[in-house]
């Protein structure tokens, strides 16, 4: 409600302000703004493939039956399933994950990896 006062009263800061935001707010509006998603990215291309060869290879497996084996020793000193359902998840996840993800974003391609 300030601001709205001050510029009814015309403060030459106020309206210093109202012109910059007018030229803001035109500039955005004229700004051709284009979406590269998934274009390109070749940059990423070492690193994506790296990534991607820790978790469907002897990493991931790894990670996945740690997982599953911490998950499932909570669960037995908690006396509790839900710690080995958590850890059921996680090696899902660790062994599935990346061919679930590289499926999703290049629609199309099989998402099946073996373990």
């Amino acid at each position: 409600m300030r601001f709205y006062q001050q510029n009814r009263r015309g403060d030459a800061d106020a309206s210093r302000f109202n012109f910059a935001f007018l030229a803001f707010a035109l500039f955005i509006a004229m700004a051709q703004i284009q979406a590269h998603a998934g274009a390109g990215g070749t940059e990423f291309t070492q690193v994506y493939d790296q990534l991607t060869g820790w978790a469907n290879g002897t990493l991931g497996k790894v990670l996945g039956v740690s997982a599953l084996l911490v998950g499932l020793g909570v669960g037995v000193i908690k006396q509790s399933v839900i710690a080995a359902v958590v850890g059921i998840a996680m090696a899902l996840t660790a062994g599935f994950g990346p061919g679930v993800i590289d499926g999703v974003v290049s629609s199309g391609v099989a998402i099946v990896n073996q373990i």
